[in-house]
């Protein structure tokens, strides 16, 4: 465990309870917007004692508030609508503010007028709200439900948080859940995903799941916070995405929906090259035929009153079904594989289904009192296994139709608001999530399950034709069993805010979260998993081209886990909108989190593991300070800056990986027997000697219990942020801004490798570039042979963007939101989900740092090499627009998304001793192709009766079937690594020619012989394309 001093934590604890005793306040995490302003009469004059009642059909009952002696008022606590503010007061007209758009976080400013008069008399305003709050310094951008009906989208909430600032979906940025969801550069592995005021974020990897990627018809609004956001939020060194899930109302309210794809709508997969099924060293563009299938998305929602102005609810249940058939012609007389043909012509099936199930009730139990509770049922079933659609590959031999698995998923949130008085509010949220990540757990074989990484044709010796197989063949579907792999979390919050005057109106905000998780998981192979290397050397740190008779095999003895384990979080954090002018605005706060990450071995060899990392109250401490100017007191003109440091919340990967949960051990034997149906886990070592084995995942203790790999100086995975925004209210409906951010990696945690005499990976957990990698007495803390440069370099990222952008109603009927952003993503380090791997979402022991010479290339410069991240995107423009054409046949929308990005860097790396490298630093490929995507959506409503409508759909992604390339193969080496005997540690800091080393003829430098640094047949060739286009159909019935 860590040693903290935790001297600094108390003081900072102390600090923070005095502030707390100053204010007497709390607040929630945001899942609500604001009205407030002064009453005044004609003159200018404050009008004190006025009643003010915000009316809107989401709310049970009205809520009612009186303006103070100087005319002051405040609605704290809204859920996301359209509202209407009637104002009252004995000797004036009533008047009444209609069409008053709340979004999740919004403040908005009223300085409603009342003239002389009776209270009977009624003066209406229509369309007041304010698009510019010019009190905030964040930047976050609100998708509301309108939005979502009139531009193109895919059926989750996901395919339009493109619309924020900074914002992109990059496959690169991370490759667990739905992807990675890129925000000012950081990976898809570094955002927080909140659901109704609860996280619900994946416990593992931080990414947004499948199962919480809810459709749009549960949602009243996403908002996505890119920067400069509020203390209450921890974690998120990327951004926040925050959902808000429909209500009932006074009248019933439902939808029937179904909407569907199909092959016969949408052109065939896309091709890409690959090493040949036949031949492991000669290139091959294959491209796929096109299965059979069919996807469809039937749901409906209903809400409405349990209790008039006292109970509502909504329901709704919108499952995805898709169905897959595919026909594999093993038997055509084009296929040279001629074993194949004798399997003739199969079909096999697959069926998806992903349930979404929302129910959620809220209760209005007094005028001060609302509580509201969710329930999301989100389990996941797949039936059915598809081998690959290349018939030279013979397909798994086990029964593939009972193979497939269940996933359970469900989230439930309940809180309570509590109105003490208009400027007084108390909240307290609690929030479940469960997942068992099992779907793959059906039929599984007992057999070996053995893959062969290159041809049996590349034996140097002929072998039997039972046995006989292409690249890429598999013994069976894969035997990896999950008994059980079940993450939970629980969140409990404590929040409120109160509004006060103190030189100046203060809106203070004080909040406790706690944040327990806990991963209780069982998996391994049934029968051992082995890989199989026809033909082929091994060469590792020391080990140089050693083979067998027929090459060589590895036995991978894991991954497998069982392990039970618990961890914690706790956040407390105060805020303090400080308007210290009619015109200035300053946002303060600060939040300091005290956590832990458990052991995922309780103890070895007797005895007890403590904690591998904790971190106190005082190692997290993160102020925040934004300011805002209203430039000229109208409203029109904001600009605002400020500063944030942000810590991440750990991820259990982490402790999963490196803290006693995985068992992973390499053997690696010659191949001196073929008959590779005799290898098991009781006996992997029966086709011939061993040539070395090595643990992947090392656990040394002392005899205290405390983990020796850990760095005791390691400090958490921190980021700064500085931004500065200028916007201007070009109309009522319109706004645009001009935005600069600047964005600074300071710390990184990962595992930092060296190679053991025995050739295994020892790894540091801590920081790069700090701590023991500075400390020249320590294996990590070493220097280049000049002396001039450390080994291990200081993780980096720096992203610095400017973004231009226009959002609103530029006509009645034209919606806009358009940006171009120019940016630079520079460094070595990609975050918590690796873009040098193609998205790996293993936060903080993904292959960066795994061994020294990882930042070095061929130069013999001896200096750390930093370049343009995988992501990097210098110009990405962005455009959602949609037109609503209404005739006496109905209403049609149509709405268009333009995208246009550059492409991303592409660099040369190759394999030495273990780890890659990039010989010839990064981005000397070039990039991928400019990247351009259109997508539409028209629709059309006709109104039925006064209650009921049918709308039907059609959404068109990527319109015109663009297919830029997305990757290339980067990796020159296809198998094997250039070895310490190969290229000595003092000819590679001296400097040394790759082609010498990986190159078409695989002629070994040191030997003359056939080289274990294989090369790539495909090294700079496209491996993934864009998507193809989908065209998807639909019918809506609405009342």
């Amino acid at each position: 465990m860590l040693k903290r001093s935790f001297a600094k934590g108390k003081a900072c604890v102390f600090l923070l309870a005095v502030l707390l005793g100053l204010t007497g306040t709390l607040f929630a995490q945001e899942n609500s917007g604001r009205i407030d302003g002064t009453v005044l009469d004609e003159t200018g004059a404050a009008v004190p004692a006025a009643k003010l009642v915000a009316s809107s059909p989401i709310l049970p009952r009205d809520l009612e508030t009186t303006s103070d002696g100087a005319g002051n008022f405040a609605f704290p606590s809204l859920p996301p609508g359209v509202y209407s503010i009637t104002i009252t007061k004995t000797g004036f007209t009533t008047s009444k503010q209609v069409n008053i758009r709340v979004t999740l976080g919004a403040k908005i400013t009223l300085s409603p007028k009342l003239g002389v008069g009776t209270v009977s008399q009624t003066v209406e305003v229509t369309e007041t709200a304010i698009s510019l709050d010019v009190t905030s310094s964040r930047t976050s951008t609100n998708i509301t439900s309108d939005q979502v009906v009139e531009l193109p989208k895919s059926r989750n909430f996901n395919s339009l948080l493109a619309m924020a600032p900074g914002v992109r979906l990059e496959s690169k940025s991370g490759s667990a859940g739905v992807g990675g969801i890129s925000v000012d550069g950081a990976s898809g592995s570094e955002n927080v995903f909140i659901l109704d005021g609860v996280e619900v974020s994946n416990t593992l990897n931080g990414s947004l799941g499948g199962s919480a990627n809810i459709p749009f018809e549960f949602l009243r609004e996403v908002q996505v916070k890119s920067g400069g956001f509020e203390s209450e939020y921890g974690g998120a060194t990327g951004g926040v995405v925050n959902l808000a899930t429909k209500s009932g109302s006074n009248a019933y309210h439902g939808e029937l929906d179904y909407q569907f794809t199909s092959n016969q709508l949408n052109p065939r997969p896309r091709g890409a090259w690959q090493n040949s099924p036949l031949n492991a060293d000669v290139a091959d563009f294959f491209a796929p035929t096109e299965d059979t299938y069919r996807k469809q998305y039937p749901g409906f929602t209903f809400g409405g009153p349990i209790l008039k102005d006292r109970i509502y609810f909504f329901v709704g249940y919108m499952p995805e079904f898709i169905r897959n058939m595919r026909t594999n012609h093993y038997d055509a007389a084009s296929n040279p594989v001629t074993a194949n043909k004798a399997l003739g012509t199969r079909q096999y099936n697959q069926e998806q289904i992903q349930h979404y199930s929302i129910a959620r009730v809220d209760y209005s139990a007094t005028s001060k009192l609302n509580i509201n509770t969710s329930w999301l049922w989100s389990p996941y079933r797949l039936s059915g296994t598809l081998p690959s659609t290349d018939i030279r590959r013979a397909p798994p031999s086990n029964d593939l139709t009972v193979t497939g698995g269940w996933a359970p998923t469900q989230a439930y949130t309940a809180s309570a608001t509590y109105t003490v008085t208009p400027k007084f509010l108390i909240t307290a949220r609690y929030g479940y999530k469960y997942e068992n990540a099992k779907s793959s757990n059906y039929g599984l074989p007992g057999v070996p399950y053995y893959t062969y990484q290159t041809a049996s044709a590349s034996s140097p010796v002929p072998v039997p034709a039972s046995v006989a197989g292409s690249n890429g063949f598999s013994s069976s579907s894969s035997t990896l069993a999950t008994a059980r792999d079940i993450t939970t979390r629980n969140n409990v919050y404590v929040d409120a805010t109160k509004i006060f005057e103190a030189k100046g109106q203060h809106s203070v905000k004080f909040g406790f979260a706690l944040n327990r998780q806990s991963n209780d998981v069982a998996t391994d192979y049934t029968n051992g998993r082995f890989n199989i290397y026809w033909g082929d050397k091994y060469t590792r740190g020391s080990i140089n081209q050693a083979t067998g008779t027929y090459g060589y095999y590895t036995w991978e003895d894991g991954v497998r886990l069982n392990s039970n384990v618990n961890g914690r979080n706790m956040g407390i954090y105060v805020q303090d909108a400080w308007r210290i002018h009619s015109r200035v605005t300053i946002n303060l706060g600060v939040r300091m989190e005290n956590e832990f990450l458990p052991p995922y071995k309780k103890e070895q060899a007797g005895v007890k593991i403590a904690n591998p990392i904790s971190f106190g109250w005082g190692d997290k401490v993160a102020p925040r300070i934004g300011v805002a100017w209203d430039v000229r007191g109208d409203g029109k003109w904001k600009l605002s800056g400020g500063y944030a440091s942000v810590f991440d919340v750990m991820k259990f990967n982490l402790a999963r990986g490196s803290f006693g949960g995985e068992y992973w051990f390499t053997y690696v034997y010659q191949l001196n027997d073929p008959n590779v149906q005799n290898l098991s886990k009781a006996n992997p070592g029966v086709l011939g000697t061993k040539i070395i084995s090595y643990d992947n995942r090392t656990l040394p203790i002392n005899s205290s219990g405390v983990i020796d790999g850990n760095d005791p100086n390691m400090k958490p995975y921190q980021t700064k942020e500085y931004y500065l925004n200028l916007d201007h209210q070009l109309s009522d409906k319109v706004v645009g801004g001009i935005r600069y951010t600047r964005k600074r990696l300071i710390n990184s945690i990962d595992d930092i490798g060296v190679l053991d005499a025995e050739d295994n990976e020892v790894y540091l957990i801590g920081n790069p570039g700090r701590g023991l990698t500075r400390d020249t007495s320590s294996v990590y803390g070493q220097k280049t042979p000049n002396g001039k440069e450390f080994l291990v370099p200081q993780a980096t990222r720096d992203y610095d963007g400017v973004e231009f952008s226009v959002r609103g109603r530029v006509a009645r009927s034209i919606q806009l939101n358009a940006s171009y952003t120019f940016s630079r993503l520079y460094g070595n380090y990609a975050g918590l989900a690796n873009s040098d791997e193609n998205g790996r979402s293993n936060p903080n022991n993904d292959r960066a740092f795994d061994l020294p010479y990882y930042y070095f290339d061929a130069s013999g410069s001896q200096q750390n090499v930093f370049g343009r991240l995988a992501t990097d995107r210098p110009h990405t423009f962005k455009l959602f627009t949609s037109y609503d054409l209404k005739t006496r046949a109905g209403s049609t929308i149509i709405g268009l998304s333009q995208y246009a990005y550059s492409g991303t860097p592409l660099s040369t790396s190759v394999i030495y001793q273990s780890a890659p490298t990039y010989p010839n630093g990064r981005g000397d490929l070039g990039r991928t192709p400019f990247f351009t995507q259109t997508d539409i959506q028209v629709s059309h409503e006709i109104s039925l009766n006064e209650r009921a409508r049918l709308r039907l759909e059609a959404n068109a992604i990527n319109l015109f079937n663009q297919a830029a390339v997305t990757n290339t193969q980067q990796q020159i080496n296809r198998s094997g690594a250039i070895s310490a005997a190969e290229l000595p540690l003092s000819k590679f800091f001296s400097g040394y020619k790759l082609s010498d080393y990986a190159n078409p003829q695989n002629i070994n430098k040191l030997t003359g012989a056939s080289s274990g640094t294989r090369y790539s047949p495909i090294f700079g060739l496209p491996l993934t394309y864009q998507s193809p286009r989908e065209l998807r159909l639909g019918l809506r019935f609405i009342f």
